[in-house]
């Protein structure tokens, strides 16, 4: 009880210097990383803590990144290591640590806000379902997967006349999962599939 005591005290007086002028650059490195050793969340009220700080912060609790305006690489990793969630919290979320993370799994893309090209078609490699967790997925990423697999089509909202034809030429009935095929498409798609019978 006396610790949580002394523990308040004292994020009371880090939070007071901040309030009071005492910005964090002139909280030195010892002062941050003791103020977030005692309770991560004192991270909230260091205006640019220092990479230290911000390590211990989130080693302690990987939920302090949301917290950090900018975390270093480093951060990002540790607190991604701590829990893949904190993707989600990183809004400038390093494109090296985007492309490791779907490399290990594409699941990632759903949870990444906006994911590199080169980490969309890294996601792409692994299985043509990665474009399912894109949002806007750029053309070049649109016309590797349904080149994976046309079944991709099924996946991309208006997909453009391009991919239309990649996908319909690959595969004539996916023209199904197209809603408003070009007339070109329709017609290559009912050739190739009247040619079946």
């Amino acid at each position: 009880m006396k610790k949580n005591i002394l523990n308040s005290v004292l994020i009371g007086l880090v939070v007071l210097g901040l309030e009071c002028g005492a910005s964090s650059t002139s909280m030195n490195t010892k002062a941050q990383v003791n103020a977030v050793n005692k309770s991560w969340q004192a991270i909230k009220d260091i205006e640019n803590p220092v990479k230290e700080a911000q390590i211990v912060a989130v080693k302690t609790n990987w939920q302090a990144i949301r917290y950090i305006k900018n975390p270093v690489k480093e951060v990002q990793l540790v607190a991604i290591f701590q829990n893949e969630n904190a993707i989600m919290l990183i809004d400038n979320l390093d494109k090296n640590i985007q492309l490791e993370a779907v490399k290990e799994s594409y699941y990632i893309l759903q949870k990444i806000k906006n994911p590199s090209k080169e980490a969309q078609l890294a996601g792409i490699e692994q299985s043509y379902h990665a474009i399912k967790y894109i949002k806007n997925p750029d053309v070049d990423v649109q016309l590797a997967a349904v080149k994976k697999d046309a079944r991709a089509i099924q996946f991309i909202k208006n997909p453009n006349k391009e991919v239309q034809l990649t996908a319909v030429n690959s595969d004539y009935n996916v023209i199904k999962y197209i809603k408003n095929p070009e007339i070109e498409v329709s017609k290559i798609a009912y050739a190739g599939i009247m040619s079946g019978y």
